[in-house]
């Protein structure tokens, strides 16, 4: 009896070899089968929009590209996808039942993104075979919705929000109708049906972009207590305010703690049986307070302190402290690092607040919000230093976030929108900031000036988009020439511009003129309406200064545009250099 190997070759009666040829053919089928479905879905996941892949039967999610997790939430673990988990598929399923049709068109849903976020989608989509299944195939893109600029300023604000949620501080978001936009969630739970009493009007009061305010209320659980709340001013691109955010937080605990001790201070009694009664009491509040508290005299010895205090300075108990100088337990860096203010509030009376940055051993860093007062001891006629810090680090860290946001926004209202070189707002702010570094090192400061000859003529018959084109070509030119990290190239205004040159002499400048002159004609951009050249030429002002006490930085810029007036009434197409020094 022949095996199947032999028979299959067998070709005598012709069977096996027609039988090996079908399982070939069959096999080659397959395996086209496969790579059409890889190479399907290689495209699917390449998609520009949002595509995603659903069993018809169960709402299975089979495949979604990476512009569909992005924009729905949706997790890949491994090889397999994961709706959000507010995602009903039953209700999914009976959503696309509806259509009995092979395509469908203009679905539109909520589609909850997270508890905090949901975005309104419009699907469409059609039946397909996917591994095998029968499957919708559906495309999601977002629903436009209207509203006005400062609403889709907040829009983009409040994808913080979800970070937001985690501090214990209370955060809300307000338009400039004083309209509430959004909450964090211990806003929420604060105030509960309270949401009005929460907004506190102080708007009115934001002189520099931020204001705070005191208040007493009432918590949750019924006892009394006293709300700070920080108002911070949020821009747009163009630096207009669009609204503000809000932190309120719990200040009972430091507000009565820094009355208590206040009043220990000031009724200290003549005796020792009191003084000792006020030691001890002080000494329990300093342990009770979880926030860092010490007091020292003004001999710079601590009489008093807390744990909190003691690791906020880098010591390892309180007990280290007490009795002994700060410079035997302080470094001298950190003890010079104190010392001003210590010496200011002994010297004054005045109390001193600041912002303190604590970094530890590990790398990790704590900021505190620190109050020095003074205080007179009654009993030994001494005075010293109470020092009480808070830790801030949840609210600094927040609000060093939504200044990368402000930086970001203000970083786009210095550049020029049409030629991608500095505006002349940019150009001012660094001109001023340069001036002020050159009077201090008495280095030559330089600009030149630049007006395009005969642009008028340009635009007048080449046309307003061959005139912008040509001034993005001529940005493009000066920028390949001014290379220097510190130097820069501005648009000053219409077909104006601006080179700015630090550290660098008037004949340095000239240089730098010759090799704009000069590059200008390797472009060669064409100018057949101009009387000077078949080229598009210009004409440069140079002016040097080294800045002194008392000048202002608008000189040297007067002095450029007198020296491009020259150059025009000279014929153009040429640079002409005026110094003061």
């Amino acid at each position: 009896m022949k095996d199947l190997g032999t028979w299959l070759l067998d070709t005598t009666e012709g069977y096996g070899l027609t039988a090996l040829v079908i399982m070939i053919c069959l096999a080659l089928i397959r395996f086209i089968q496969i790579r059409h479905q890889q190479r399907t879905e290689q495209i699917l996941m390449q998609m520009p929009i949002a595509t995603l892949t659903i069993k018809m039967s169960s709402g299975r999610l089979l495949q979604a590209n990476t512009k569909a997790q992005q924009l729905l939430g949706i997790r890949k673990i491994g090889s397999t996808f994961r709706y959000p988990e507010l995602i009903s598929t039953t209700s999914l399923c009976q959503q696309l039942a509806s259509y009995s049709g092979v395509t469908f068109s203009g679905l539109e849903m909520t589609w909850p993104v997270s508890e905090v976020n949901s975005k309104k989608i419009t699907l469409s989509g059609r039946y397909i075979s996917f591994r095998g299944k029968k499957a919708w195939l559906l495309y999601a893109v977002p629903t436009e919705e209207k509203g006005s600029e400062n609403s889709q300023q907040y829009d983009q604000l409040l994808v913080s929000k979800s970070a937001l949620n985690s501090l214990s501080e209370l955060v809300y978001f307000q338009n400039n109708q004083g309209e509430l936009l959004g909450t964090n969630k211990a806003f929420d739970r604060f105030w509960r049906d309270r949401v009005e009493e929460g907004i506190v009007d102080i708007n009115t009061s934001l002189m520099r972009g931020r204001s705070s305010n005191r208040s007493w209320t009432t918590s949750p659980d019924g006892s009394s207590c006293l709300l700070e709340t920080h108002q911070s001013l949020l821009l747009n691109e163009q630096g207009e305010t669009v609204g503000t955010l809000s932190i309120s937080h719990d200040v009972t605990d430091w507000h009565v703690m820094q009355e208590n001790l206040r009043h220990e201070i000031e009724k200290r009694q003549d005796t020792e049986v009191a003084l000792a009664h006020r030691d001890s009491l002080l000494q329990s509040i300093l342990d009770s307070c979880p926030d860092p508290i010490g007091m020292f005299n003004e001999h710079y010895i601590y009489e008093a302190c807390n744990e909190p205090f003691a690791y906020s300075i880098g010591v390892s108990s309180a007990e280290q402290l007490i009795g002994k100088t700060i410079k035997d337990v302080l470094p001298e860096a950190v003890y010079r690092r104190y010392h001003n203010t210590d010496q200011k509030v002994l010297e004054t009376g005045n109390t001193v607040k600041y912002i303190d940055e604590l970094k530890h051993s590990d790398g990790t860093i704590t900021w505190f919000d620190v109050i020095k007062s003074a205080y007179y001891n009654s009993a030994n006629e001494s005075r010293g230093v109470l020092v009480m810090a808070r830790d801030v680090t949840e609210r600094v860290l927040a609000e060093q976030a939504l200044a990368k946001v402000n930086a970001k926004l203000k970083t786009l209202s210095f550049i020029d929108g049409l030629t991608k070189v500095a505006n002349r707002r940019s150009f001012d702010e660094q001109l001023k900031t340069l001036w002020l570094l050159h009077i201090r090192q008495q280095q030559p400061l330089s600009i030149i000036l630049c007006d395009i000859d005969s642009f008028k003529s340009y635009n007048d018959n080449y046309g307003h988009q061959l005139g912008d084109e040509a001034l993005r070509k001529v940005a493009d030119v000066f920028s390949s020439v001014v290379t220097r990290a510190t130097d820069m190239v501005a648009r000053y205004g219409g077909e104006e511009f601006v080179m700015l040159l630090p550290d660098t002499t008037l004949e340095g400048a000239d240089i730098v003129a010759r090799k704009i002159h000069q590059a200008l004609v390797d472009a060669e951009i064409s100018h057949e309406y101009s009387e000077i050249s078949s080229l598009l030429t210009v004409s440069l002002g140079v002016a040097s200064i080294i800045p002194k006490h008392g000048q202002d930085y608008g000189e040297l810029v007067g002095i450029a545009d007198k020296a491009l007036y020259q150059a025009k009434r000279a014929g153009r197409n040429q640079t002409q250099s005026i110094s003061s020094i």
